[in-house]
């Protein structure tokens, strides 16, 4: 025990910067949860932007312009280029287009009825409801249509009396409690992958702190010293997961400063970091016997928490992802925790029970993984 603790004063007075580091990611990790959750929130409030190209021109489109705008509370983004609109529809910078006819008002007029033509990319809601309200609006006009017989001037004079009742559009706010329960809850939720990346990062001090020490032969001097090769691997995993925990601890003190509203306890936030600390550091570690390099070590690490948080949904939800990714995700560990956290957001009461046990093995697999390359190290040295 004595050479083990040796081992993390000598880690900790060698790599103070490693200490700040990880003080300055937990930091990092409250600031970016704030400004996510408020421009989350932000967005959520916003008002939603169309495209729209009006080829008619008439009273009846510009009726409808209104109804968009004043009942439904739509923002317009109106151009007659249609190649305009559809790089802001790809940039998502408006949810549809709508393009109105140059025969609309001539067809309604008639009799008839003539179909807008709407363009979407995959922000489905926002589209059906679009779609749903722009239908709603189409029967109202053919029945004003239907009435007027063919007759033009009581085609308008009906238009505008029915514009005049001024018959109200039931809407519900997205955000009808509180604004600053959402946007903790969400600014929590994108953080997710942000913790990742730092906590693999922080890790990867214990991987260079083994590779400088290989290279300098401190670490196939160790067999001549009082201490052991299995003190100097346990001494800096301690070492390691102590920066983990320094980055976890900050951040579940700012939720508990901010009183954050996110619907899971603390310690089952902190629980669930702990746990995944434990897997990165034997990770780390396993990774630091397998290569010598720095550079070889930097790209395992970081590429398998890379890959592991994009596949694992820590950056975008996996539902709409197909099932042989969703499958793929199950065997990475990023899946687990991602999926447990965003449960326990979704249902404070949700079982994640199964999630645990899952991290458990992966830790316990890594860790086993890790006795058997270290005790082939070691009898090599």
């Amino acid at each position: 025990m004595k050479n083990i603790w040796l081992i993390i004063k000598s880690d900790i007075k060698r790599n103070h910067m490693a200490v700040m580091l990880s003080v300055f990611g937990g930091l990092v990790l409250c600031l970016f949860m704030y400004f996510i959750g408020n421009f989350a929130a932000g967005s959520a409030l916003s008002k939603i932007k169309i495209g729209l190209i009006d080829y008619d021109k008439s009273i009846l489109s510009e009726n409808f312009k209104f109804y968009l705008t004043r009942e439904l509370n739509y923002e317009l983004i109106e151009n007659d280029n249609f190649e305009h609109l559809s790089k802001l529809l790809i940039d998502k910078d408006i949810s549809v287009i709508i393009e109105i006819p140059k025969s609309f008002y001539e067809k309604f007029v008639g009799g008839e009825v003539e179909k807008l033509i709407i363009t979407s990319t995959d922000d489905f809601e926002n589209a059906a409801f679009t779609e749903a309200y722009m239908n709603s609006y189409l029967s109202s006009v053919h029945m004003l249509s239907k009435s007027s017989e063919g007759d033009e001037e009581i085609f308008v004079r009906y238009l505008s009396e029915y514009d005049k009742l001024n018959i109200p559009v039931y809407k519900e706010e997205i955000l009808s409690g509180d604004s600053n329960k959402y946007m903790e809850r969400e600014g929590f939720r994108y953080s997710i992958g942000f913790y990742l990346m730092i906590a693999f990062s922080l890790a990867m001090v214990v991987s260079f702190i083994i590779a400088d020490d290989r290279k300098k032969g401190i670490y196939n001097r160790i067999a001549i010293t009082p201490v052991k090769a299995v003190h100097y691997i346990t001494g800096n995993s301690i070492f390691g997961f102590f920066l983990l925990l320094i980055e976890s601890f900050i951040f579940c003190g700012f939720l508990a400063v901010l009183d954050a509203d996110i619907g899971i306890p603390l310690y089952q936030i902190f629980l669930l970091m702990t746990l995944f600390s434990f897997f990165v550091t034997c990770f780390v570690i396993d990774a630091s016997i397998m290569i010598k390099s720095k550079s070889g070590l930097t790209m395992l690490i970081m590429g398998f928490n890379n890959v592991g948080a994009i596949l694992g949904g820590a950056y975008f939800t996996l539902e709409l992802a197909p099932k042989n990714l969703q499958n793929i995700a199950r065997i990475l560990p990023q899946f687990w925790i991602t999926d447990a956290i965003n449960k326990l957001l979704d249902n404070p009461a949700a079982d994640i029970s199964y999630n645990v046990i899952i991290l458990l093995l992966f830790t316990l697999l890594t860790f086993l993984i890790g006795a058997v390359l270290f005790s082939q190290n070691y009898k090599r040295g």
